[in-house]
């Protein structure tokens, strides 16, 4: 780990929280006060050598200890320590008072009040590198704000105060935009501003016309690239115009728009005042990037965390500028794993290519679904969760079936990319139920996801079916459609297992999965004669326990059992016979029928 300067600035505790518009960091305890100075940044564990002295140190990486590690940066002169927002911290020692607070994070405190160091905490939706870029802008933002008349200006009054002394200095009127063309910040409007300027400025951005002509004359690629104040001569009613890049090292931030639409020349020195401002614009950009990055990141933390139902449901919910009275339901779209069972294996000669290129089609399906679920409507919150998108739907009242319409659109969306064809299998697509409040969200999302692993497995038991030549079930066996009433063909080809579906339609098909898993860990553990028969034929092919899942599926009828399986029903009888003679499995006891019924749907699904 390295030690990073924050630049000698004077930059304080108070100051550091003060530019954390955006939360990253929380203070835990101040035993010096907030004065106390900061003079550098370490990251992790340096060697006894290096000084700590008047640095924040993070703790990065897994600790031993971190009471320990609290400790030890005390002693060597620590400012303050940032931990992680959760950490599995040491209990409070039994030498050091309580606290307030609860368990390892009092302990924590504890241990820094003892030691004389500040504490801080990373939020949960943070990472290091969002704590040390932090730390780096405040440290510049500190420093701008010292040293010349503009530097001094501007510390007093952000970028809209930069603004106003980049116009005066220039004789120009002042745009500051972010990498989105967005406005920021403007010196005042004249009634010699250009029309391009106005509608800019009344419309927080620069027109998409204006950004698709600068790009078409190099304009902006030669901005992107430069350090130099760039030059663009009057044209027509457009008046000259200078331009910068506001850069962190390699990084682009936004640009200053310099435009001398008041009828005169630019100062002489208007070029100098534009590479000036753009180091002191430096700071507030990072800041302005953090702010929103940050909105961002915690929007989908809280996201997560009400669907996954962790945390403090009613603040979640807060964050994502939801009622708590506001109806919802979650809907679900799941790429076919590389190697589900519902999914040819690729052939043994498939190029070692192969594998990445289902994989850039799987990434660029889902991202385009993500896409389509934002649009769908307005207040729709989207959520990538490894391969899957996962959309939180508020519903309005009466319009239900938006729900399921939704689900019916991204299958439509995922079938027309032609992602089957090219190898990377099925997108599986299942409508959790409305519930009355985001804070039930994780039980809408926990049945969609049940829908999504029912429509699957009834995918692989039809794929499974037909390659054993048996025939689709008379009875309502597993390997059939199975569409509610009413429904028309399978989405897409109107052929095969249908790809999208609600809770409500799938009815009992839920309940049976449910029961399913809670009984797979007894039979896992299980003993006696259908275990025996079930493990001893599969072992051999399954020929029996297939027989039997036909069997029971058609309520015990040889004739349509047999039909299904494509046998002569005395050849199914002589099987039924086997189980009885062979295993000592009555298939006349109404409880050996429940077992064995339980044991062939939970020997051919795989568990979750």
């Amino acid at each position: 780990m390295t030690a990073r300067a924050t630049r000698d600035t004077g930059l304080t505790l108070r100051e550091l929280l003060a530019f954390d518009e955006g939360g990253i960091l929380r203070l835990l305890l101040a035993p010096s006060g907030q004065d106390v100075a900061i003079t550098g940044m370490i990251i992790g564990e340096e060697g006894a050598a290096r000084s700590y002295e008047g640095r924040i140190v993070l703790a990065v990486g897994v600790l031993p200890s971190v009471n320990d590690f609290i400790r030890e940066a005390a002693g060597r002169g620590a400012a303050a320590v940032v931990l992680r927002d959760d950490p599995s911290l040491d209990p409070a020692p039994e030498d050091v008072p309580a606290e307030p607070g609860t368990g390892a994070e009092a302990g924590a405190v504890a241990v820094a009040e003892r030691a004389g160091v500040a504490l801080l905490a990373r939020a949960a939706w943070a990472d290091w590198d969002d704590v040390a870029t932090l730390v780096r802008s405040a440290a510049a933002y500190a420093g701008a704000g010292r040293g010349d008349r503009m530097a001094d200006v501007t510390a007093g009054g952000g970028l809209a105060a930069l603004a106003s002394a980049v116009a005066e200095f220039t004789g120009g009127s002042i745009t500051i935009e972010d990498t989105a063309f967005r406005v920021l910040a403007y010196s005042a409007i004249g009634p010699e501003a250009d029309e391009l300027r106005r509608s800019t400025i009344l419309g927080g951005r620069v027109p998409d016309w204006r950004v698709e002509e600068l790009r078409r004359s190099g304009l902006l690629r030669t901005l992107w690239s430069s350090d130099e104040v760039i030059h663009r001569p009057a044209d027509g009613s457009s008046p000259e115009r200078l331009i910068i890049a506001i850069r962190s090292g390699r990084e682009m931030l936004g640009s200053i728009w310099a435009a001398a639409d008041a009828g005169g020349p630019f100062t002489e020195g208007a070029a100098r005042a534009l590479r000036r401002a753009a180091e002191v614009a430096v700071p507030y950009l990072v800041q302005h990037r953090l702010r929103e990055s940050g909105a961002r990141r915690r929007e989908e933390h809280a996201l997560r965390a009400l669907l996954a139902g962790r945390g403090d449901m009613s603040t979640h919910a807060w964050t994502l500028g939801l009622a708590p009275d506001q109806p919802c339901a979650v809907v679900i779209a799941d790429p076919a794993d590389l190697g589900h069972p519902a999914k040819p294996a690729p052939p043994a000669a498939a190029p070692a290519t192969a594998d990445g290129q289902r994989e850039a089609v799987v990434e660029r399906t889902m991202g385009l679904l993500a896409v389509q679920a934002v649009s769908y409507r307005a207040g729709i919150r989207v959520l990538r969760d490894g391969g899957r998108v996962m959309a939180l739907v508020p519903v309005r009242r009466g319009a239900e079936r938006d729900v399921l319409a939704l689900a019916r659109e991204l299958d439509t969306l995922a079938a027309s990319l032609g992602g089957a064809a090219q190898g990377a299998g099925p997108v599986w697509v299942g409508a959790g139920p409305v519930v009355p409040s985001p804070l039930c969200a994780a039980d809408s999302r926990a049945d969609a996801e049940l829908v999504v692993r029912v429509l699957r497995e009834r995918a692989a038991s039809a794929a499974h079916e037909s390659a054993a030549g048996v025939g689709p079930a008379g009875g309502g066996g597993t390997g059939d459609d199975r569409r509610p009433a009413g429904e028309g063909p399978a989405a897409g080809d109107g052929r095969g297992p249908r790809r999208y579906a609600s809770a409500a339609e799938l009815g009992a098909a839920l309940d049976v999965q449910r029961v399913l898993d809670a009984v797979r860990p007894v039979w896992e553990r299980g003993s006696g004669p259908v275990y025996d028969l079930v493990r001893a034929d599969l072992a051999s092919g399954g020929e029996l326990v297939r027989s039997l899942a036909a069997y029971l599926d058609a309520s015990c009828d040889v004739g349509r059992a047999a039909k299904r399986l494509v046998l002569h029903p005395n050849t199914l009888r002589y099987r039924l016979r086997r189980v009885r003679d062979r295993y000592g499995v009555d298939l006349d006891d109404p409880d050996v029928r429940l077992m064995l019924t339980l044991a062939v749907r939970l020997a051919t699904r795989p568990p979750r």
